[in-house]
């Protein structure tokens, strides 16, 4: 208190400097000779209100205090999330260590293909040295089940996404999911077993307590009298409390889980909680161990604010009164301000208005050198450059890749075509038709948007041009800019890249019970012309000539032939010391008098 009678003193010391000051603040033009004008105009209004806010300053310390008090929240919670973040983390080690251990235990009975009974031994030896382990299961190299603790929760759909990892002789962590079976919140835990020679003979799975382990520590947990931590997923579902009928409560209309989601961060907040309480809420992200996606999840503290505030509430009463005249006090400076600046304010909004309808000719009147002067002057400037910027915008508005219009920029390609050696890469989706008669048109956007992100990224990957999209097909060439000697390499591998991806989205649409999809990719390497082709109005970037229709009809022979990626004779010869292809019948393209020889890529060669 004694610190705020001394700011109170030397702020009655500069009382009449302000006041004649102040008294300009109503007429801008008086500011307006000078370069600062508009700032010495808003500084004088805030020095005033200041003025009559001295009766007040002990609600700052109160804010202060209050933030203060906050922030040690904030702290202790950031605490407790570094012992929930070490618990998972060594958790995760530990699992790892005693799966790998059960795992070199099962790798010679896998290899000599023993009994159920025989690999079961082991598994409920995990199961009897950790109760956490609700289930162990072995699985063999075709994800096939050879043991379990207990049959049931082998059909959750987490399993198929795991035992994809699994295969490939990767380690899987799930997100935390309310387990039907053992009705808790588990993660499952998937890891291969290898020989010794690294060959994957099968797998092990586990379903880990995380309920249980986590409610256990949050129980010990205490912030002041009343306080309590829980956990919460990303969809806003209670994993773990103190008090199990809260757990899977749904916390997704809290504001703190929102601020959480959108910040990623940490603070607080006051809000009712489920139970009708009106809580202090101190929140904070925790890593989520999961393998795919792993959404992060939240630490939210709920406390007693009157508790956590207690010793600061007396401050607050004092000065609410002050809290009101300079309420008062600043409504009548807002609006002698407001008085000073309405025109020029409002024409320069009028001009925004105008170029934001698209009428770039609009300018303002406002001038003089201070803010809104110079603000005038910009706009006219923004106006301007927006007209050179939409000059720009219809030039290169025909150009589909960003590479092209890079390159044009740069003065690096001229107008006109050239013959190229190219590697033309054609996809497409099996059935579509079929298949989007079943959607809304909004779904099927949806799909598309999503499918061509996915597979855009794996042409730009290895350097090459998207050419075009053909309602569900994709033309995309390899080598028509700059140097590329191995387009033919890179539109192969671009092509598996393509299928690997196809792979991940099927994954995640059986896990939402839609079925899978299929696409064909045809590859063909030939001389074709590349450049700007159409009219004076309208260019665009691309490539005509035979080899494109040839892709195009390559492409259609997969589903004849049963196959996924297919290369013409030219393709091949650019590419058989890179991968693993395998020699089709000869066929006729349609149109074409003569058959072709074609190969099915398989794989990279080691």
């Amino acid at each position: 208190m004694t610190e705020i009678v001394k700011s109170l003193a030397v702020v009655s010391l500069v009382w009449a400097a302000l006041v004649a000051g102040f008294i300009g603040v109503v007429w801008r033009r008086g500011f307006a000779r000078f370069g600062r004008g508009f700032f010495l105009m808003v500084m004088t209004a805030l020095a005033g209100m200041a003025l009559m806010a001295a009766s007040v300053i002990g609600v700052w310390g109160y804010q202060a205090s209050k933030a203060v008090v906050s922030h040690e929240l904030v702290v202790e919670l950031e605490n407790v999330a570094d012992i929930v973040d070490s618990q998972l983390a060594a958790s995760e080690e530990r699992v790892g260590q005693q799966l790998d251990a059960v795992g070199r235990t099962l790798a010679p009975l896998l290899r000599n293909k023993a009994s159920a009974e025989q690999l079961t031994e082991p598994l409920r030896n995990l199961q009897r040295f950790d109760g956490r382990y609700l289930q162990v299961s072995v699985v063999d190299k075709d994800m096939r089940l050879l043991a379990t603790t207990s049959v049931t929760g082998e059909t959750e759909p987490v399993n198929r996404i795991g035992a994809a990892f699994t295969a490939e002789g990767k380690d899987f962590v799930s997100d935390a999911y309310e387990s039907a079976v053992f009705k808790k919140h588990v993660i499952l835990i998937g890891t291969p077993v290898k020989d010794a020679n690294g060959e994957v003979l099968g797998g092990l799975k586990v379903r880990f307590d995380l309920q249980t382990m986590l409610s256990n520590y949050l129980k010990t947990v205490r912030f002041n009298q009343s306080g309590y931590a829980v956990l919460v997923s990303n969809d806003g579902h209670i994993l773990a409390h103190p008090k199990a009928e809260r757990i899977n409560d749904d916390v997704s209309h809290y504001k703190a889980i929102q601020e959480a989601r959108r910040t990623g961060g940490h603070g607080s907040v006051v809000q009712r909680n489920n139970e009708g309480v009106e809580r202090l809420m101190i929140y904070r992200t925790i890593k989520n161990p999961a393998t795919v996606d792993p959404k992060p999840w939240f630490l939210l503290a709920e406390i007693d604010e009157s508790e956590a505030l207690a010793l600061l509430q007396e401050l607050y009463d004092e000065f609410a009164l002050g809290l009101i005249v300079l309420v008062v006090a600043s409504l009548v400076i807002a609006w002698q301000l407001s008085v000073s600046i309405k025109r020029p304010v409002h024409e320069l909004l009028t001009m925004v208005q105008r170029v934001k309808s698209g009428d770039l000719t609009a300018s303002t009147t406002v001038a003089g050198r201070d803010e809104l002067g110079q603000l005038g002057s910009a706009l006219n400037e923004m106006a301007k450059g927006l007209q050179e910027r939409d000059r720009v915008k219809d030039v290169f508005g025909r150009y589909i890749a960003t590479q092209v219009s890079e390159k044009i920029l740069k003065g690096e390609l001229n107008l006109g075509g050239e013959m190229r050696n190219v590697s033309i890469l054609f996809s497409d989706i099996r059935n579509f038709t079929t298949m989007a008669e079943e959607l809304a048109p909004q779904q099927v956007v949806a799909f598309l948007n999503n499918y061509f992100s996915e597979m855009v990224e794996a042409v730009f990957e290895q350097g090459g041009v998207l050419d075009k999209f053909m309602g569900d097909g994709m033309l995309a060439v390899f080598g028509s800019l700059g140097d590329q000697p191995d387009h033919a390499r890179r539109a192969v591998q671009a092509a598996l890249r393509m299928k690997a991806l196809l792979g991940k989205i099927n994954g995640e649409r059986s896990v939402s019970g839609k079925p899978p999809i299929a696409i064909g990719i045809g590859i063909h390497t030939d001389d074709v012309i590349v450049g700007n082709i159409g009219s004076s109005k309208r260019l665009e970037y691309t490539v005509i000539g035979d080899g494109v229709n040839t892709t195009s009809r390559v492409q259609t022979l997969n589903k004849q032939f049963g196959t996924t990626i297919l290369i013409t004779q030219t393709t091949y010869e650019a590419v058989k010391d890179s991968f693993e292809c395998r020699l089709m019948p000869d066929t006729q393209l349609r149109g074409k008098a003569k058959t072709f020889s074609f190969y099915e890529v398989l794989s990279a060669k080691s």
